[in-house]
């Protein structure tokens, strides 16, 4: 188990409702510190936890407002540290850090390595002169220009985008398995309202294994490795909804300690690689500058991540080094999503996307994994925060078909 202790306790803004803002809320608050949770969601399920010691909301559709009221929000209430749980309000801030680096003490990486981090021309650029394996890829610069790249690089060919956060087509990316479903893309893609956020990078095979790291300095100071098992989308591009703690692969850390230390990286985050079990080969996916969303695993197995980051933080501003981790951690052990699996299961059965057989034996793997897992979302302790999400999507509309029609839009 981690020996880090718990901090110096204060006033903690968490920044961002995505699925393991709870967990940083419950590893904070039982670490001592008085939290506040930002969500743009009214209807917040994580805003029904019991270690919240308040709630702000904002709106987050424009980004001048919400930088605006965050700036106002920041100089009435004075939190000790403001810990940003997702991406794109890291990139807001990005735009904006002389602005908001003063007003508080971040538990994130600097605003310009986050940036840089996010950028993935950027970083794809940067790993092959560290030695670290990165599948070819290309920026957007026309139709002609990919098609011409797609053809040397060699099919299947994968689109994306720069921001992880964004999607393409409603999916977090795209294989193009030939010419003929390239071009259909490049076809929609002459309305695009961004596509210089376009990436593509010839296709790996392999599962995604997601490094959790945290450092100091450009030093790496604790290393926690994931594989992911299953996602959200058939050819396995989308969202991990099941996936084992692995033990450290002493090429993959190595790879992490470089990156951390050429972008002089102080913070958490997770840094993805594809890896190939058959042929062994390994390649760099992507360096996401901040909590992964899998966070609840190493949480439950001792790697705290979110009091990580709020030790780095507090180091930092008091002009010291953060300690070291060298913890043990069990491998094996594994992490469901069942909200995202269920979902999952539900559209595709609507959709037509799955027969019978399959749908079944998919249920059966989503009822085995939820009863041998940690859950992503789950605390016994604290429990409104799940059943609100599931009672919501789940079972509201569920009850509201039994309804008489003249019920159901009251």
């Amino acid at each position: 188990m981690c020996q880090w202790d718990s901090g110096p306790g204060g006033r903690v803004l968490v920044l961002g409702d995505y699925r393991q803002t709870v967990t940083i809320v419950r590893s904070l608050a039982r670490a001592g510190y008085e939290v506040t949770l930002g969500t743009d969601d009214p209807r917040s399920s994580t805003a029904r936890s019991r270690y919240l010691s308040g709630v702000w909301t904002y709106q987050s559709s424009c980004p001048k407002r919400f930088l605006d009221v965050l700036e106002g929000f920041l100089r009435a209430e004075r939190p000790d540290f403001v810990f940003v749980v997702g991406e794109s309000q890291l990139r807001r801030l990005a735009g904006a850090a002389a602005r908001f680096a003063p007003l508080a003490t971040w538990a994130n990486a600097p605003f310009d390595v986050a940036a840089r981090c996010f950028d993935k021309s950027a970083i794809y650029a940067l790993t092959p002169a560290l030695g670290i394996p990165t599948l070819p890829w290309r920026d957007f610069a026309g139709a002609e220009d990919w098609q011409r790249a797609a053809k040397d690089m060699g099919y299947p060919v994968v689109v994306k985008r720069k921001d992880s956060s964004a999607r393409v087509q409603e999916r977090k990316a795209l294989i193009c398995s030939s010419a003929a479903e390239l071009d259909a893309f490049l076809a929609e893609a002459r309305t695009d309202p961004d596509p210089a956020s376009l990436v593509l990078q010839k296709f790996g095979r392999g599962k995604r294994h997601n490094c959790h790291i945290a450092a100091d300095g450009g030093e790496l100071v604790a290393y926690f490795q994931q594989k992911v098992i299953r996602t959200d989308e058939l050819d396995d591009t989308g969202i991990g909804v099941a996936g084992v703690s692995v033990p450290p692969e002493p090429r993959l850390r190595a790879w992490c300690a470089e990156l951390v230390r050429a972008v002089g990286y102080s913070g958490i985050g997770c840094i993805q690689f594809l890896v190939d079990e058959a042929s062994g080969e390994a390649w760099f996916l992507e360096f996401n500058a901040r909590m992964d969303s899998t966070a609840a695993l190493p949480y439950r197995l001792g790697y705290d991540f979110p009091r990580f980051a709020m030790r780095i933080a507090g180091a930092r501003r008091e002009g010291r080094a953060a300690p070291s981790s060298g913890a043990y951690y069990p491998p094996g052990k594994k992490y469901h999503w069942l909200y995202g699996d269920i979902y999952s299961w539900i559209e595709a059965a609507r959709r037509g996307r799955r027969g019978p057989a399959e749908l079944a034996a998919w249920a059966a793997r989503i009822a085995w994994a939820a009863s041998s897992s940690y859950h992503l979302t789950w605390d016994l302790l604290d429990p409104m925060p799940t059943l609100c999400q599931f009672s919501r999507t789940f079972l509201g509309p569920a009850l509201r078909r039994f309804q008489p029609p003249s019920l159901r839009h009251v």
